[in-house]
């Protein structure tokens, strides 16, 4: 008989009774609520007209250009996306060269199944007499609708697995609120629902759900809903496939797995209907494929892809920039799962071991390996379902009160640092992509609002295409003679200079820097993209001087007329300190040049007009591939 600690008799004193659903239902009345509130009767930003954002623009995509403009090019939806953007001149990310025709390089999986909500968004904006364009308030809603659902059945389908493996019921509780508050599934449920993610933690935790069920009984009945769900895994996100490597983990112990194995070989029928379950997912891409191009086959990454040989693995775990345990700490500690497996079944623990590190080694192995714009390393929150099972399995072998009491001590702390980090987020304290490590020491569980908005510096990932191995120009001076390209404006002779006895002198009166202004033709074959690198020495005469001096880089009529301007703040936190010389780096893509009678500026803004010094300003600009 198993014996429940003292905390297990106070909060679950009838195991056995307590209604499964209660959680969930809890769960689902909170974030419909706060959908409502936040997306629906929010007229700001973030409120329902940017519900379909981001990449989540490229997945739903294929629903209003299949079943309202009947358009393989997008150029329909490229109109009205760039409408309800504010860009005149916006060109979708994910549409990518395919000959001479256009692809979308995102897979259908998510239009899949998002087809039902958007149907009955088609049916209410033509009841309502709303825009049928596909991204009017119903469209929008719907999307968001459609998210929240397929969050919940991921959950249920947790919740599943979890009694399955025999989870006491408080800990089942526990793990099913943990895993959506304690990580930025919460963050991407609510504020970037159109995202793939939600929807393939659904999928994999109902393959995980069902693979259960067929390595304990191999029957078509059970084959068909494994590959049903596989393909689903398959159809949202490829590289998501490496979950059959936890079928040893979902069969329990070898000589089930070996018996799964047999049944498989055995019985040929059940293994032709899950097999021809998942063709017909197959069957779909190659069919959006074909309907776009013309062909059946192909990558539609384009240029984008993997450095096996390469992969950034620390920094996906514990870098400062988007860490999965530094933002979502209760990833590390659902390790712990991994002790009871050690002592209890070493198939399992291999399983899981080889799983783990696969998926780690291909995340970071992505060219952009910090996944863009974003909380977190958001590339990890399909898996989130795999965590929680160890979570589960770790918190399950817990048995006197002062253990259980710890376990819920460091809970409650990575939930607290979750939730203060999402809203961080949300209130412009962290920034999308560029965080350091003084940055996020800065600000770690701060919530004043000095905070806010106090970040600054550029660090972004060099595109895939950009050759980094040498610049293709660079620029450098030290304001101690005429240099090329620099101007001599604000030049003054200072016994504080950097080096030699010249360097840039910034207050009220001379707001604006020597700097570098180049024709864009000099760079190289255009129309092209550019990847741009910059150092500067800077010197407060004043303390504080420099806190709201800005790195200006701008080009008129960079393309079609259009002219580009981009400013942020020179200092990475607030800075107090005078009469020392400090080193700035910023490093940013510069968006596509086509004119090569461009000016390219890159100087330094002085807002707050204390007086301060700059010298040693170097520019080093590195170009697509040859």
């Amino acid at each position: 008989m198993v014996k429940f600690s003292k905390f297990e008799r106070l909060f679950n004193p009838m195991p056995q009774t307590i209604h499964k659903n209660t959680v969930l239902w809890f769960l689902i009345i909170f974030m419909t609520g706060c959908f409502f509130s936040m997306r629906v009767f929010n007229d700001g930003v973030p409120g329902w007209k940017r519900i379909i954002a981001s990449d989540g623009l490229g997945y739903y995509s294929y629903l209003p250009a299949l079943f309202i403009d009947q358009d393989p090019a997008f150029t329909r939806v490229t109109q009205q996306e760039a409408k309800i953007l504010g860009y005149p001149d916006y060109k979708p990310a994910y549409l990518v060269n395919s000959g001479d025709k256009k692809v979308n390089k995102y897979f259908t999986g998510e239009a899949l199944l998002l087809l039902p909500f958007f149907l009955t968004a088609l049916l209410f904006s033509t009841l309502t007499g709303n825009a049928v364009d596909g991204y009017s308030f119903f469209f929008q809603v719907f999307t968001g609708l459609g998210a929240l659902f397929y969050l919940f059945l991921g959950l249920f389908f947790l919740r599943k697995i979890l009694e399955y493996l025999h989870i006491r019921a408080v800990f089942v509780m526990l793990t099913v609120v943990s895993v959506l508050l304690g990580t930025n599934l919460f963050y991407y449920s609510l504020w970037q629902p159109s995202m793939s993610h939600v929807f393939s933690f659904f999928a994999i935790n109902g393959f995980l759900w069902f693979g259960m069920q067929a390595t304990r009984s191999w029957e078509n009945k059970t084959a068909w809903k494994a590959g049903l769900f596989f393909g689903f895994v398959f159809l949202l996100r490829p590289t998501n496939v490496i979950v059959i490597l936890l079928t040893p983990f979902l069969a329990g112990d070898s000589k089930l797995f070996l018996r799964f194995l047999k049944d498989i070989l055995a019985k040929k029928v059940a293994m032709l209907i899950a097999l021809s379950t998942f063709f017909i997912f197959c069957v779909l891409q190659m069919a959006a494929w074909y309907w776009q191009t013309g062909h059946l086959i192909m990558y539609s990454y384009g240029g984008e892809g993997f450095n096996f040989g390469h992969p950034e693995m620390l920094k996906v775990l514990f870098g400062y920039r988007k860490g999965l345990f530094l933002y979502t700490p209760l990833a590390l500690f659902a390790l712990v799962g991994l002790i009871p497996l050690a002592f209890r079944n070493w198939l399992q623990l291999l399983s899981m071991l080889t799983f783990l590190m696969t998926g780690t080694y291909i995340i970071s192995s992505w060219w952009g390996w910090d996944y863009g714009d974003g909380f977190g390393l958001r590339a990890f929150i399909d898996f989130y379902g795999v965590f929680a099972i160890l979570l589960a399995l770790g918190m399950n072998m817990f048995r006197t009160t002062a253990w259980i009491t710890a376990c819920l001590a460091v809970l409650f702390t990575v939930l607290t640092i979750n939730l203060v980090q999402t809203w961080q987020y949300t209130h412009k304290v962290m920034q999308t992509n560029n965080m350091n490590e003084v940055k996020y020491h800065h600000i770690f569980m701060r919530t004043d609002s000095a905070v806010i908005n106090c970040l600054g510096g550029i660090d972004e990932i060099p595109n895939h295409n950009i050759r980094m191995a040498a610049p293709f120009r660079s620029f450098s001076t030290d304001f101690e003679k005429e240099v090329e390209g620099w101007s001599t404006l604000n030049t003054v002779e200072s016994a504080s200079a950097f080096s030699g006895i010249h360097a840039g002198y910034l207050d009220s009166v001379h707001p604006f820097s020597p700097g570098l202004a180049i024709r864009a033709g000099l760079l190289g074959k255009l129309p092209a993209t550019y990847y741009l690198r910059g150092e500067v020495m800077v010197r407060d005469s004043a303390a504080g001087a420099s806190n709201d001096a800005l790195i200006v880089l701008s080009m008129d009529s960079i393309r079609n007329g259009k002219n580009w301007w981009q400013g942020f703040k020179m200092n990475d936190i607030p800075v107090q300190s005078n009469k020392t010389w400090r080193k700035i780096t910023f490093s940013l893509m510069l968006p596509e040049i086509s004119n090569d009678r461009g000016i390219l500026k890159v100087y330094i803004w002085n807002t707050g007009k204390k007086p301060m010094l700059v010298d040693d300003f170097r520019v080093w600009i590195y170009g697509e591939g040859r």
